[in-house]
């Protein structure tokens, strides 16, 4: 399962919102996102938040490969 669940504490039908994009319930990327703005662009997001947050474990476990933790 993929959900964009709106997690911002205060929803409104406008404005700018926190999202976590879960993967079979498990938070992978979070992002912020404009209501106004669409389905697309919060798609958009949440496709450049999961390919950014993939990025970041692979240089992750690239590191403790590596044995270095910068």
């Amino acid at each position: 399962m993929i959900a964009i669940v709106n997690v911002s504490e205060n929803p409104s039908p406008f404005g700018v919102h926190d999202y976590e994009l879960r993967i079979n319930r498990e938070a992978v990327a979070k992002f912020q996102h404009k209501r106004e703005d669409g389905l697309t662009v919060c798609l958009q997001k949440a496709a450049a938040a999961a390919e950014k947050a993939k990025w970041e474990n692979a240089y992750a476990i690239l590191m403790q490969l590596d044995g270095s933790n910068k």
